[in-house]
């Protein structure tokens, strides 16, 4: 359940996929996109490494789709949303 982080402007995510090859990130961004209608991207992490960026645009969508699977000890993590 601690495999992303919260961005400095508390919206934003990355979900880190190091352990990955690009090729692996690219299509899991693919299919999440697709399938729930986000807008992930791949980025580059400490050069060598690819992860997902979870941009603040889709923090509710995201929010909606994970908070209720989520323990309250990692609230924490999820993106402040604007209500």
């Amino acid at each position: 359940m601690d495999d992303g982080s919260l961005q400095k402007d508390k919206k934003s995510l990355i979900i880190h996929t190091q352990s990955y090859t690009k090729s692996e990130v690219e299509l899991l961004c693919l299919e999440l996109n697709t399938k729930f209608n986000l807008n992930f991207r791949v980025i580059s992490h400490k050069v060598k490494y690819y992860v997902l960026f979870i941009p603040s645009s889709d923090a509710n969508i995201l929010y909606n789709l994970i908070s209720p699977h989520i323990h309250p000890s990692m609230s924490y993590k999820l993106p402040v949303l604007n209500n």
